[in-house]
């Protein structure tokens, strides 16, 4: 058996000596720890300012990243990784010093109990130090962080302004920071014309959907189709609108009721920099004329983001009552998202809502809060995440008790997401299990896809059964949507 578990250990790609710790002049230090990449790996290692960024040529396993943050554990500021690279930071006054053999990097944490950097000389500029800064980029991309990999390849342009691979990393930045408008600006300026390319030629002046949703549970069903337009008027302001058609089948004794609504948009938004972005918007309803409005913002890129909005009296058929008697909505949002590590993401949104009817626009005040955590377990294609989910709604006044009812909910999920690329689609599966604190629980499945359709096309779909209870619909529902999306521009 010993000799099996021998064997095993010389075998694994990826093994990470124990740490040991000594105290030999002061000096505190974590053992030499030995990262493998599968054999015949080759490595290209770049220190500079503290950082050591590693360019391979095939994908490290997990089992290394796991043994290396259990073995060096607090001395790890930063470590993001891909399959081609890996950067790696110390926390002060931590150095680390290295070498590599072949496939394998080993790395020791040393700290000498100086907090302050010591003085290097600037190293020369040269190509290592730029590939070092773009493997950084990319790292920094794969691991969740989409806006710091653009602050990084901005600043890298700003130090090699000529250099082609640097603008394009700053637009490849841009572009999954959302900005298809500006990215495009880099591609064109850059002469590109792959498939990235031309994809942010085709949305950047904005882009064109139509989308139907069915939901069904209790005692309600609806059929929404939707057709909404965006166009940018220039890099800083954009303009949309959207007509909503809403079939709702109420369930009532001796027959069920149909309603149909028809619901108009507006929006104008204004983007004050690149991660502030602020909306207003209008909307109304052709049949009863109820009408409102409010705003919207959204500052900082998804790795740290506070969002929020003011609405009042705008057009809302959540439940049956409001489907039946001109229902509107008058809310008040704030959250925000923080990915605490690059396999870690929290988010939690909280409202205050006021629920109305024709006569009665203040019906019912509620509270509501939705979030969850995010748990990578596994990168690339196929991907495995686990992840928990929090909807509540908590009434605080029911001024209409009769007209309209509504009750506190508190959904506790927890779920098991997989996702891969297939040929180009993006494939999603979701499985798990909800618990309501005031009565009621069950499954969740869920499928979806998403698909790119030559440079200026996009299908997604879903659907599934959930058991999360919400506004109008208690108990299980089951749900479905799809949407194509074109963009405004040619693509070439």
């Amino acid at each position: 058996m010993i000799l099996a578990l021998l064997f095993l250990a010389a075998d694994d790609p990826a093994v990470v000596t124990p740490p040991a710790w000594d105290d030999a002049d002061a000096t505190l230090s974590i053992g030499s720890q030995q990262i493998r990449w599968p054999a015949g790996t080759r490595l290209d290692v770049v220190e500079r300012d503290g950082e050591l960024v590693v360019r391979a040529t095939r994908p490290i396993a997990q089992t290394a990243i796991d043994a290396l943050r259990r073995s060096a554990g607090d001395a790890i500021e930063d470590l993001r990784w891909n399959d081609q690279s890996l950067v790696l930071r110390a926390v002060p006054p931590w150095r680390i010093a290295w070498t590599r053999d072949g496939s394998t990097l080993s790395l020791t944490f040393l700290n000498t109990g100086d907090a302050s950097p010591a003085a290097e000389a600037a190293p020369p500029v040269d190509a290592s130090v730029l590939d070092a800064e773009l493997a950084r980029i990319e790292a920094s991309a794969a691991a969740g962080y989409p806006g710091e990999a653009r602050r990084t390849a901005e600043a890298l342009v700003r130090r090699y302004p000529d250099d082609p691979r640097a603008r394009r990393a700053l637009a490849d930045a841009r572009s999954a920071n959302g900005d298809a408008r500006g990215a495009d600006q880099l591609y064109r300026a850059l002469g590109a014309d792959d498939q990235p390319a031309r994809r942010a030629r085709a949305f950047a002046p904005g882009a064109a959907s139509l989308t139907t949703t069915v939901r069904d549970g209790g005692d309600l069903t609806q059929i929404e189709i939707a057709g909404r337009a965006d166009a940018a008027v220039n890099d800083v302001v954009a303009i949309g609108g959207a007509v909503r058609h809403i079939d709702t089948t109420v369930q009532t004794t001796p027959r069920n009721i149909g309603v149909t609504s028809q619901i108009v948009e507006g929006s104008v938004g204004v983007r004050l920099r690149d991660d502030v972005r602020a909306t207003v918007l209008a909307a109304s309803a052709l049949d009863t004329g109820v009408t409102g409005g409010g705003i919207r913002f959204v500052a900082g890129p998804s790795e740290l983001q506070l969002r929020g909005g003011a609405y009042y009296r705008v057009p809302d058929y959540s439940t049956a009552q409001q489907a039946l008697a001109d229902g509107a909505l008058s809310r008040v949002t704030l959250g925000g998202a923080y990915r605490v590590a690059p396999g870690l993401y929290a988010q939690l949104d909280g409202a205050w809502n006021q629920y109305g009817l024709a006569g009665a626009y203040d019906a019912s005040d509620t509270i509501t809060l939705s979030g969850g955590l995010d748990y990578l377990v596994r990168r690339g294609s196929p991907s495995l995440t686990l992840a928990y989910r929090l909807d509540a709604e908590y009434v605080l006044v029911n001024r209409r008790p009769a007209a309209l009812t509504l009750i506190d909910r508190e959904n506790h999920s927890l779920l098991g997401i997989g996702s891969a690329n297939v040929r180009g689609a993006q494939v999603t599966g979701q499985l798990g299990y909800t618990v309501d604190r005031f009565g009621g629980d069950g499954p969740n499945v869920a499928l979806g896809l998403s698909a790119p359709l030559g440079d200026g096309w996009r299908v997604e779909g879903s659907g599934g059964l959930t058991s999360v209870s919400r506004t109008g619909f208690d108990g299980r529902q089951l749900f479905g949507r799809a949407q194509i999306t074109r963009g405004l521009g040619a693509g070439r």
